[in-house]
């Protein structure tokens, strides 16, 4: 149990560093490709990371998700991981 303490301090740590200074991770939209929705990408403004144009693809209402799952595109899950947050 003394692990998950010190993982509980180390994130509200993390969360007083975005409060004070105002930086949050760069969320990203879920989207398919449309026709072969067999890997679901990150949609940043008119494509996705790795070079799909947004007409294209169908955009999720919910996040993509960077963590390594079976159905994300991996370009677009280490350009996720990458991204510089953001005010």
């Amino acid at each position: 149990m003394p692990q998950l303490g010190r993982r509980l301090r180390s994130l509200r740590f993390l969360q007083s560093l975005r409060f004070t200074f105002g930086l949050a991770p760069t969320g990203f939209a879920a989207s398919r490709e449309t026709g072969d929705p067999a890997l679901e990408h990150a949609l940043a403004g008119p494509a996705t990371l790795c070079g799909i144009p947004r007409r294209r693809v169908t955009v999720y209402r919910h996040p993509f998700v960077a963590r390594k799952r079976p159905g994300s595109c991996p370009r677009c899950r280490a350009k996720a991981v990458d991204a510089p947050s953001g005010p």
